[in-house]
């Protein structure tokens, strides 16, 4: 029986690092290494798939053979131990912080930093039951898909989103949205972006729009639970009409924006807000806002959201209403 109990144990004797996350989870494997502030681990109860972690999640680990350990600069070579947000290799007097400068590495493998970046995409699929208020009151549906390419040097996003409500036999919203944008240097406190918003509001009388803007954008505030955005560029405005009557508005705007995130564990708070301001009538505007909570997330790929979302126009085309709300109850399917 003893020979047999060893037999078993023998797969992950040779699994004998330790990681401990501040939530108290205890993991036991293989610690691969550190890059772009993430400890990579494989953990055989949990599969051959790494677990990547934060190292803001990370109390402490442990290696059990000789790896290679660096901030940027100097390489030591050892046993590596780490508590209280710093990391040691064995016969170094020097520590290391655990921050987005670390690197661990084995020695069969490059340095992580001397491999060329890769860009990881995350995609989203949603449907949404709404309802609407604005020129009529009716309910509907919504549905989405949304992509997002991030590296350590840039961020690019694309999406699109329709939207059709009925309220008896009038339509209150029948749109198209288009998105695409790109967004250099996420870990920096300011970027430069460009951003793109094609697509049709009929129930607007807007046969076709199109939005084009390129500016920089400051982050306010940022750590692990989320983050303050703001943006601030120019670009052009461009709409065509259902109704011949109306000329084509084709006009040089400001674009003004805000993306604001936070965790609060049982709820994540998300609020996104862009305004294109013409520069030739500062009456003249137009400004998406939606704000949900994120809601029932589990650890699964399926998730909630509660929302409303705003449509603003500072000189609406009769018969335009100046603003439209919706409320929403999204259902979000995520993978990667």
């Amino acid at each position: 029986m003893r020979l047999t109990c060893l037999t078993l144990l023998l797969p992950f004797a040779a699994f004998a690092d330790t990681v401990t996350l501040k939530d108290g989870t205890f993991l036991r494997g293989r610690i691969e290494r550190i890059v772009d502030g993430r400890l990579e681990v494989t953990v055989p109860l949990l599969g051959e798939n790494v677990q990547r972690i934060a190292l803001a999640s990370v109390e402490s680990f442990q290696v059990d053979d000789d790896v290679r350990l660096s901030d940027g600069g100097s390489v030591r070579r050892g046993r590596v131990s780490a508590a209280g947000g710093r990391a040691v290799a064995s016969g170094s007097p020097e520590s290391v912080a655990l921050d987005e400068r670390a690197e661990l590495w084995r020695d069969a493998v490059p340095r992580p930093h001397d491999v060329p970046p890769s860009r990881k995409w995350t995609a989203q699929a949603d449907l949404d039951v709404s309802g609407r208020s604005g020129a009529t009151t009716g309910s509907g549906f919504a549905a989405g898909f949304l992509a997002r390419g991030e590296s350590a040097e840039d961020v690019i996003t694309a999406g699109v989103r329709t939207i059709r409500n009925t309220a008896g036999t009038q339509i209150a919203a029948d749109d198209l949205h288009a998105q695409l944008s790109y967004e250099t240097s996420p870990a920096e406190v300011a970027f430069w972006y460009l951003r793109t918003d094609t697509g049709y509001d009929h129930a607007r009388q807007v046969d076709f729009l199109t939005v084009n803007t390129v500016g920089l954008g400051f982050r306010v505030s940022q750590d692990p639970l989320g983050k303050l955005d703001l943006r601030t560029g120019v670009g052009h405005r461009y709409e065509t009409y259902m109704s011949e009557l109306q000329p084509t508005l084709s006009a040089p705007s400001a674009d003004l924006g805000l993306l604001f995130v936070r965790d609060f564990g049982w709820v994540e708070w998300n609020t996104q807000v862009a305004a294109v301001p013409s520069l030739e009538r500062w009456n003249d505007y137009y400004l998406r806002h939606e704000t949900y909570l994120g809601v029932l997330r589990g650890q699964g790929p399926l998730s909630v959201r509660l929302g409303v979302t705003h449509d603003l126009r500072g000189n609406p085309v009769p018969p335009q209403v100046r603003l439209g709300t919706a409320y929403f109850m999204r259902l979000v399917y995520a993978w990667k």
